[in-house]
């Protein structure tokens, strides 16, 4: 059960649904990091896109109107509109609840513009529908999308179409880019991720497409000659690149937070890991960053950031943790990560949402133990094995003990 906590905690962002959609209860008190994890269908995205609707209210509703999206004060339109087609009966008058830090509101209210003059984004959306922002390598801005797609994928995917457009419109290759991203969080992308392929835009056509430049090849290769984990990561790498813009500028005008959906999809573990050094890379500009995932690898990194900030681990112990080699940036990023609170919830079907920050797999609750499901089937798989061997080994002490006793008797 996710309970209030005294002291420190009380100052945090704290968002809770009751009722809403699949979501039970859920009360969550947000850190520098935080990562939600949980079975599908559980409402880790209801409730990740209700705190950007708390956050952005009025930004999203100005957004809309840019774009010609009338909603004439028409709630469940607007609803409908922003989780996505017929999700407005997630919300029940009769028993739904919503407080964003302590303050009691409703989904039918934040439907609503209002009228505040502070009208900037707070926090960037990346979902985990993001490979839809690229069709055929080609960018979507957000009138090519369909009334019920949901906001959130609209909304990045024409932040993207807009930075490919313009910002990078001039630029051939776009990965890697000596200013933009550390080389310390370039080279694992290169390593397990694009190879010696150069991710480029091709505009042969008189259409700027996405291909990658491969060694040998005369041309580049098209968007659906891609791995699965290339079009997955793609569409976040240029997320990332909107959010940490090179030169001087550490961070993008007003964006304070950062949600990533499944950050690990379609990736191999070491993919994951380079990953996970672009999400630390946020958390060191100053970005609160929230990830849903259903990847143990990146609990591994949690917990591992949690027992050294208990024991008193070092900038040298995360650089060898990840895998990084000694450099100042390196070590710049190992202090900034251990001064971060992280905080870890559990979304399941029909019970309410519970805190399980400590991982600790010694924990009497389940749900923290097996950190959300996440390491569950490894534990049974070891206890299984365990079983087996113990039972083989007690049938032949048997026989050991048996043997003996078997020739003596035929002996006499």
């Amino acid at each position: 059960m996710a309970t209030r906590r005294s002291g420190k905690a009380a100052q945090h962002n704290r968002l809770a649904l009751h009722q809403v959609g699949p979501i039970k209860s859920a009360d969550v008190a947000f850190g520098d990091l935080t990562v939600i994890v949980g079975p599908q269908a559980t409402g880790k995205s209801i409730f990740l896109q209700t705190l950007k609707l708390a956050l952005d209210r009025d930004h999203i509703h100005d957004t809309f109107r840019r774009h010609n999206v009338v909603f004439n004060g028409d709630s469940g339109a607007f609803l409908g509109g922003y989780y996505g087609k017929g999700m407005a009966a997630a919300w029940k008058s009769d028993s739904s609840r919503l407080r964003w830090n302590d303050k009691p509101v409703t989904l039918p209210e934040l439907a609503k513009a209002s009228t505040s003059k502070q009208r900037k984004e707070k926090l960037f959306f990346i979902p985990a529908q993001r490979v839809m922002s690229l069709t055929r390598g080609m960018t979507q801005n957000f009138g090519q999308f369909d009334y019920g797609d949901p906001y959130t994928l609209r909304y990045f995917s024409d932040t993207v179409h807009d930075l490919l457009q313009n910002e990078f419109g001039a630029k051939g290759e776009l990965f890697p880019q000596s200013n933009r991203l550390n080389d310390t969080l370039r080279r694992p992308i290169t390593q397990h991720l694009y190879g010696t392929a150069r991710l480029a835009v091709d505009s042969k056509e008189f259409t700027k497409r996405l291909v990658l430049n491969v060694p040998g090849h005369t041309e580049g290769l098209p968007y659906t000659a891609w791995s699965a984990g290339q079009r997955e990561f793609t569409p976040l790498l240029l997320g990332l690149y909107w959010l940490c813009p090179g030169g001087a500028i550490t961070r993008r005008d007003s964006i304070e937070w950062v949600v990533v959906e499944e950050p690990e999809m379609g990736l191999h573990p070491q993919g994951i890991e380079a990953v996970l050094l672009l999400v630390l890379e946020l958390m060191k500009r100053g970005y609160k960053v929230v990830l849903s995932t259903h990847s143990p690898v990146v609990l591994d990194l949690v917990w591992a950031l949690q027992e050294f900030k208990q024991l008193g681990g070092t900038a040298t112990d995360v650089r060898k943790l990840l895998n990084l080699s000694a450099s100042g940036y390196a070590n710049e990023l190992g202090k900034a990560v251990l001064k971060k609170d992280l905080r870890v919830y559990f979304f399941n079907r029909d019970s309410e949402v519970e805190d399980i920050s400590r991982l600790s797999p010694l924990s009497e609750q389940a749900a923290e133990a097996e950190w959300g499901g996440l390491v569950g089937f490894a534990s049974r798989t070891g206890k299984a094995i365990a079983d087996v061997v113990n039972r083989v080994e007690s049938q032949t002490q048997r026989k050991r003990r048996t043997q003996p006793a078997k020739a003596k008797a035929q002996v006499l």
